[in-house]
């Protein structure tokens, strides 16, 4: 039993060494080359990242950050943009009373 025993705690110790060599080796898999070159430079941009996920995370954040400053300054020139036509409007309209009141 003994014999046994030993044989089934070295597959044990086998298997965690196995798991443990996986996952400082592999990172994220089961990607497309791409996704995994994409992957590649995300994690070269943060080096300092302990792991896969936090560098894409990190580089989630930022790109969130950048698309809101992006919405931020088309909001205001979509809110110019919307001033001048109301300015022109009026215009157009004023215009279009004293022509019908001229005629």
């Amino acid at each position: 039993m003994s014999e046994s025993l030993k044989d089934l705690m070295q597959r044990i110790a086998e298997i965690e060494e196995r798991k443990d060599s996986k996952k400082d080796g592999e990172g994220l898999k089961g990607f497309d080359s791409r996704t995994m070159r994409a992957l590649t430079r995300i994690k070269a941009q943060y080096p300092n990242a302990p792991d896969d996920l936090a560098a894409l995370l990190r580089h989630v954040t930022n790109v969130d950050k950048d698309s809101d400053s992006a919405d931020d300054e088309h909001i205001s020139r979509i809110k110019k943009l919307e001033d001048k036509v109301e300015e022109l409007e009026k215009k157009l309209t004023l215009l279009l009373r004293n022509k019908s009141n001229g005629l």
